[in-house]
């Protein structure tokens, strides 16, 4: 086995949740079930913590369609958590540096609310209020009214489509050199 192990408890009618790395393979354990994850194939990174500070992290990795989430601290009661930060701390560092050699093209970033997320999900919803609009127009005896709002709706998701790339897209994090505010 490896000197890196993080486990935690993550529910409470849930056996502990172990977590190793094995060369470049992240093994999730939980009573009797193995998970394993090539880090060759990580495509996304996100490390979060709550915005007062504290001493809570988690971990969300996305292999393709397949997620894993780790966590700091283990559940021991209603209300009650183990702090494991320094176990978490050293395994969260080595998965993002060999995550990074294997997986060039994997994004490492810290989680959170982000403009970009908030803007596309503004796009979507005028997009399908659009559609039923032009939907509308068909059926509707105010067709010129309806087609009139749609090519408003259209214009402004254009404009939101041309400001998109200039949004910001939430801190980076270099995978080599985690900030110590993040992993202590």
């Amino acid at each position: 086995m490896s000197d890196l192990l993080h486990s935690a408890r993550l529910a409470p009618f849930q056996p502990e949740t172990a977590w190793t790395l094995e060369g470049g393979t992240l093994v999730e354990r939980r009573g009797g079930r193995e998970r394993r994850f090539d880090l060759a194939h990580l495509r996304r990174f996100r490390l979060a913590m709550p915005r007062g500070g504290g001493r809570r992290r988690a971990l969300m990795l996305s292999f393709g369609r397949q997620r894993v989430a780790i966590a700091s601290q283990s559940w021991r009661g209603p209300g009650l958590y183990d702090d494991r930060l320094e176990s978490f701390s050293l395994l969260a560092r080595a998965i993002a540096a060999v995550g990074a050699d294997l997986s060039p093209h994997a994004r490492f970033e810290t989680a959170g609310f982000k403009l970009r997320d908030a803007v596309t999900l503004v796009t979507g919803l005028l997009a399908v209020g659009m559609g039923a609009l032009l939907l509308l127009a068909i059926s509707s005896s105010m067709r010129g009214m309806a087609i009139d709002l749609a090519a408003r709706m259209g214009f402004l998701l254009l404009l939101i489509f041309a400001a998109l790339p200039w949004l910001p897209r939430g801190e980076a994090l270099d995978p080599h050199d985690l900030p110590a505010r993040w992993l202590p």
